[in-house]
């Protein structure tokens, strides 16, 4: 759906008085509820970056090709050039516990300062990164605006702006359009989450084996 789309449809509701700038507040805000409850597939992406020697900051940096600026969360973070799987680790305990042994040579660890990836050590010469992580959503501007969620889920959108609307307005019928919201949410979240019928989803044990209980 376009925005002019979902403009209509909000008008379909009474919601003919509202200016358009309005609307679009009230999609953006239903928009950021629904992408921010989960990882979702459709916010998934994989950049091939490459950082140039001495660096700490990964991402928003502009010394790094193929620079990321919308890393919401990481899911694979890989040293290419060295074959690495990089490990997550907490800043504090970077900062507590390894800053102060001025450790040099590759890096093998990464971790967040704000919503920044940052990698510990610093690089060594030349390295490249793939970097598969879940994007920040982004508000919706102008009409051509794209919403990151699949196209044939967009009308959850308006009914989330209708909700918005409804109680903005101290209208009762705010709790039906919840319902129709939640509902049409479950929908959604069986449908993208579950897109291969192949095998049965796997479980994998990352304890040792100590802690198995027969």
């Amino acid at each position: 759906m376009t925005l002019d789309e979902m403009y209509t449809e909000m008008e379909l509701y009474g919601f003919d008085d509202l200016e358009d700038s309005q609307k679009l507040t009230l999609l953006n805000e239903a928009y950021f509820d629904i992408a921010t409850r989960e990882p979702w597939p459709f916010l998934e992406a994989v950049k091939t970056i490459i950082v140039p020697d001495a660096q700490t900051q990964i991402t928003n940096n502009v010394l790094v090709t193929n620079n990321v600026t919308d890393v919401n969360s990481v899911l694979s973070f890989t040293d290419m050039t060295n074959m690495i799987t990089m490990t997550p680790e907490r800043a504090d305990i970077i900062e507590k516990e390894y800053i102060v042994t001025a450790d040099t040579g590759t890096p093998s660890k990464y971790y967040f300062i704000g919503d920044e990836v940052m990698v510990y050590p610093a690089t060594t010469g030349s390295t490249t990164y793939r970097l598969y992580y879940t994007r920040t959503p982004v508000a919706a501007v102008t009409a051509s605006t794209e919403f990151y969620l699949p196209a044939r889920h967009h009308s959850i959108i308006v009914y989330g702006a209708l909700v918005k609307s409804f109680l903005v307005n101290d209208d009762p019928q705010s709790g039906v359009f919840q319902n129709m919201f939640e509902s049409r949410y479950q929908q959604m979240r069986a449908d993208v989450w579950m897109n291969q019928y192949d095998r049965p989803e796997r479980i994998g044990v990352i304890t040792d084996s100590y802690d198995w209980s027969y």
